[in-house]
């Protein structure tokens, strides 16, 4: 259920401007009183292009969680104390409820104010005192203050849509004020939407517009807000704290405004949300108010919470995750809250894509990690996230997790991102969308991928890209270029190396030359050999040199290193990944009639040990990591009657008998 708490998660409850400047300044270098960030997390690379961010709470966090009240309220709570643990050390105090308070409607915002005919409206100049009834009859369907070079003016629309003006006996510089019998005024917004305000509504003249707004007592506006702000439906006690906590911070804001100003509050969400008591949209009129909500007014009428002498800074917010953050005022504290969870669990979860983070971030290219580097240590994960730094193929960006939590409409800053830890994986992992594995080959032309099921069943070929048939070595490298796609490289005739990049649809882009000249008799990609977070490649060379080439996570590679020589007679690289469990990359080779596994070392092979002589007589052999799912890699093999063979990894760099799967593939070349 999506409710009016929900919907009003992001809001901030902002402070006046020049206020809240100094202190979010202040908070960003310091942090509150007792505040020391978290350690940084370590960088997070995406998976398949996707980093999934899980938190909890919605909104703020900052003082009474809405939630909180609810659960509160369903465990006996009364709003007094609801007030009194999330604004700790403030009192109750009252106020004359027949107060009135200005609020800018911001929807009007043409510069002038229409007014529907009704009984008894007037307009009243307030500097004078004087009052115009506005002359009634069927030629006035609707009035309309405007501003003008000297003042104001008055305008009546007739049954032909022709505005007239009319002069009426008021001082024409001072402001002008509509009221009726019913204390219930009708305006026209932009657009035609049609809203219903109680008490008096003016046009003032401001800088080279003009602005509206509606004066009411106190407990009539808190009548639209309350409703506005939590169902209406919840518990009383828990209405009634949105009362108390409404009326206070709507007080709070009005005794902060400067003289002069035209309004106290705005009716939207950097204040207070507030609707008025109806409106009507394409001819279908909703009603703001509730009888719930006016009851939690009357309830509280006049009460306030109060702090050494000054009216208190009720900040709220949707949910706080299990735990409030810390505010800029003594009773803004940080603290668990038992009763957030009480009524429904505050836990989220969102995909974000490099592709999004990208849309936000363009500067930055390709996004390759995220790393949360600061929190504010109150809550789970470690707190809420106050710095996070965005890392692309062209740069890197470090902001706050407030911002960050904006540009993608996260619920709140209390989350944590997960992905995966090294983009070339320690098991060097060939998943694209499949449940398991995906089997790489060449038919013809086309390279396609062959999902596999952990049953050994496999499905129709997709295609990748076509024109793969000139190609002497095709490649599944996994990430190269860092974007959470997994990519391919293709040897071509010429001898040069062309990166074909991943995408969503798992379709190949075009290839993109490589700049290194490959005069090499193998080659294939090994993961991450030294340790960098980048995919490699092993290369043999014609002379019989050993070879790995770094990635340099982008569209190239930083170098090159020889790992060994004497290695002619070796031939059928693969490299099914982590065959060991030591969390290095393995690789496997032919040599006469045998197949052996090369161990992974730092930036080298172990020892080679054989493995079972039935792989020699393979016709074709396939690394496609983890495919039964165990979390160890294994091969597959096309025997001579192109069956398809699993050797299952055991571990230790030991395979397990072979299974002769529920499948037959001729025609195609698998990749190395």
């Amino acid at each position: 259920m999506v409710t009016n708490a929900d919907r009003a998660s992001h809001r901030s409850r902002l402070l006046p401007a020049a206020v809240l400047g100094t202190f979010v300044a202040a908070f960003l270098l310091t942090g509150p009183p007792g505040w020391s960030p978290a350690g940084a997390a370590q960088p997070v690379w995406p998976t398949r292009g996707v980093f999934t961010v899980s938190g909890a709470g919605y909104g703020h966090g900052i003082g009474m969680s809405q939630y909180g009240a609810y659960g509160a309220a369903t465990l006996g709570k009364t709003w007094q104390q609801m007030m009194g643990f999330y604004y700790p050390g403030t009192t109750v105090t009252s106020r004359d409820p027949g107060r009135t308070i200005r609020v800018q409607i911001t929807a009007d915002n043409d510069n002038d104010l229409q007014v529907y005919p009704s009984a008894g409206l007037r307009l009243n100049d307030r500097a004078s005192g004087r009052t115009y009834p506005l002359p009634v009859g069927a030629k006035y369907t609707r009035w309309r203050t405007v501003r003008t070079s000297t003042g104001y003016g008055l305008r009546y629309l007739n049954p032909s849509g022709t505005w007239v003006a009319i002069t009426p006996p008021l001082s024409p510089t001072a402001i002008w004020t509509y009221e009726n019998t019913a204390k219930m005024i009708k305006i026209r917004l932009p657009g035609g939407v049609r809203q219903e305000l109680r008490s008096q509504v003016s046009l003032i003249r401001s800088g080279g517009g003009a602005i509206t707004t509606n004066r009411l007592t106190m407990e009539d506006y808190l009548r639209s807000v309350v409703p506005s702000e939590m169902p209406t439906s919840w518990p009383a006690q828990a209405v009634q704290a949105q009362a108390v906590a409404a009326r206070t911070f709507a007080a709070r804001l009005q005794s902060q405004t400067g003289a002069g100003a035209f309004f106290d509050v705005c009716d939207t969400v950097a204040c207070q949300v507030y609707r008025g008591f109806a409106t009507t949209t394409a001819g279908i009129r909703t009603v703001h108010e509730t009888a719930a909500g006016s009851a939690a007014v009357q309830a509280t009428s006049g009460k306030i919470l109060s702090h050494a002498g000054q009216i208190a800074l009720t900040q709220f917010s949707s949910s706080n995750g299990g735990h409030s953050a810390p505010g800029s005022l003594p009773y803004l504290t940080a603290q668990p809250d038992p009763w957030d969870g009480v009524a429904k669990s505050q836990s989220w979860s969102v995909a974000l894509t490099t592709a999004m983070v990208k849309q936000a971030y363009p500067t930055l290219g390709t996004i390759r990690q995220l790393q949360v580097l600061s929190r504010d240590g109150f809550g789970r994960f470690g707190g809420r996230v106050t710095s996070i730094k965005i890392i692309g193929s062209t740069g890197a960006s470090t902001v706050t997790g407030p911002a960050f939590r904006f540009a993608f409409g996260l619920r709140s800053a209390l989350f944590t991102v997960s992905g995966s830890p090294n983009p070339a994986y320690g098991a060097f992992p060939r998943r694209y969308s499949s449940s398991a594995a995906d089997l790489l080959a060449v038919r013809a032309d086309t390279l396609v991928r062959y999902p596999v099921s952990s049953t050994g069943m496999v499905s129709l070929p997709r295609t990748l890209r076509t024109g793969f048939a000139p190609f002497t070595h095709v490649v599944n490298v996994g990430d190269w270029d860092g974007d959470g796609f997994q990519d391919v490289i293709a040897r071509t005739p010429g001898e040069r190396l062309l990166l074909f990049r991943g995408t969503a649809s798992t379709a190949l882009l075009a290839g993109v030359d490589l700049g290194l000249r490959s005069n090499h008799t193998e080659v294939t990609g090994i993961g991450d050999l030294n340790g960098d977070g980048r995919p490699d490649l092993v290369v043999l060379s014609v002379a019989g040199n050993l070879y790995v080439v770094h990635g340099n996570g982008a569209l190239g590679y930083t170098g090159f290193a020889q790992l060994a020589a004497g290695w002619s007679d070796r031939h059928g690289f693969r490299s099914p990944g982590d065959m060991t469990g030591d969390g290095r990359p393995d690789l496997v080779t032919r040599q006469g009639s045998a197949v052996y596994l090369h161990p992974g070392a730092a930036n080298s092979f172990g020892s080679p040990v054989r493995l079972d002589d039935s792989l020699a007589a393979s016709a074709d052999l396939a690394s496609v990591g983890d495919f039964s799912g165990d979390g160890v890699a294994d091969l597959l093999a096309r025997d001579s009657s192109d069956q398809l063979v699993l050797y299952a990894g055991a571990g230790a760099g030991r395979l397990q008998p072979a299974q002769t799967l529920p499948t037959s593939l001729s025609g195609s070349r698998f990749t190395s």
